[in-house]
């Protein structure tokens, strides 16, 4: 009997001890392994993008002053003009009769401004021999003064009458850039129409507009030294323009003012810079990203592969000192590289994040860190 319990308390220790090894190198195996990468500071060189709307230095809406028919367009969209140069004729026809008339009224009235003027005269002749009274002189200076009245007003009915007929032929104020064309020879047009005969913009510079918002505008200026916003002006540095198809604008701008009253309806304030334009390759009215860098020396650099978006936040998977991962929120700056965001809250250098197979994770799973994607 003694020794049958041995053997039984020997085969129970043996099994034990089985079993307890055989679950070491099975949960062993179920922790997987993720590539790393440990968190280091360094030196960057960053940029803001913000769209932007941009418009010519000088932009002029082209209206007819007068109704009429369109007789001739002397020009075709995206022409360049200078000033004084005739852009639309209007038929001119009524408008050549209209100052004809008022042309002879003015003749009329010189001819009874004098004809007053004689009786005037004679009348004065005939009360100084007293034949007679001066009421008769009167009456007559009184009746020249009316004759001048109607030739003034004559000659000022002329005068518009030769505006309205200078008016039909509608040349460009400014030198510039020719916009649509929307009406075509024969369109009717007057002077209460909607829409514009076209557009005349000088675009020799072209201004780029930008917001920011009343949050944003304090860390921006205070990038920059300066105690007046002029003064942070001169140490702004030199901005980009990537247009709607990518392309990279290739001569940089200035950022020049800043409006003085924040935008009553979205709280934004309105920056303005200037981009040179002598090849004519900007449109006004056309819409870009400005690019505004900026250099950091100790940024915290998280590639954007390694980040995920939930409810409006950035998460990443931060692995613990026991390999343990933890979903953690991340605030990032609005200045990007191409593939990395700068982390402003949530990570700190020395601490390792996953880069790799971010679908297999879950929060507090244990994994086997794998280094070899560390910078």
């Amino acid at each position: 009997m003694k020794t049958t319990l041995i053997y039984s308390c020997l085969s129970a220790c043996l099994i034990l001890s089985s079993c307890g090894n055989s679950k070491s190198p099975q949960q062993q195996e179920n922790i997987q392994e993720f590539p790393v990468l440990s968190i280091t500071p360094q030196k960057t060189d960053l940029f803001a993008e913000y769209p932007t709307t941009l418009q010519g230095e000088q932009t002029v809406e082209i209206r007819s002053k007068v109704d009429g028919y369109i007789e001739q367009v002397y020009v075709s969209e995206g022409t360049m003009v200078s000033k004084g140069q005739p852009l639309f004729k209007i038929d001119a026809n009524s408008f050549q009769q209209e100052m004809n008339n008022k042309n002879a009224a003015v003749l009329a009235a010189v001819a009874n401004l004098e004809t007053a003027s004689i009786q005037t005269e004679r009348t004065n002749v005939l009360v100084e021999k007293k034949i007679v009274n001066s009421f008769e002189l009167t009456s007559a200076k009184n009746v020249e003064q009316v004759k001048k009245a109607e030739l003034n007003q004559a000659r000022a009915d002329l005068s518009a009458a030769k505006s309205k007929l200078a008016y039909t032929n509608i040349v460009s104020p400014i030198n510039g850039v020719v916009g649509s064309l929307p009406y075509k020879i024969g369109s009717l047009v007057s002077s209460t129409s909607e829409t514009a005969l076209t557009t005349i913009a000088n675009t020799k510079q072209i201004y780029a507009y930008f917001s920011l918002s009343q949050q944003q505008l304090g860390a921006f200026l205070n990038q920059y030294d300066g105690q007046k916003v002029n003064e942070k002006f001169k140490h702004m540095p030199q901005v980009s323009l990537m247009m709607q198809d990518g392309e990279m604008y290739t001569t940089k701008g200035k950022i020049e003012t800043l409006s003085g009253v924040l935008n009553a309806s979205t709280g934004a304030a309105n920056f303005k810079a200037v981009f040179p334009n002598p090849a004519a390759k900007l449109w006004s009215g056309a819409s870009a990203i400005i690019r505004i860098p900026t250099q950091l020396s100790d940024a915290i650099m998280v590639p954007k592969s390694t980040t995920f978006e939930l409810q409006g936040k950035y998460f990443v998977f931060k692995v613990d000192q026991k390999n343990i991962v933890h979903h953690t929120a991340i605030d990032i700056m609005e200045a990007v590289t191409d593939k990395d965001y700068v982390v402003t809250k949530g990570l700190a250098a020395g601490d390792q994040i996953v880069t790799g197979g971010l679908g297999n994770l879950k929060d507090g799973m244990k994994i086997k860190p794998n280094p070899s994607t560390s910078k």
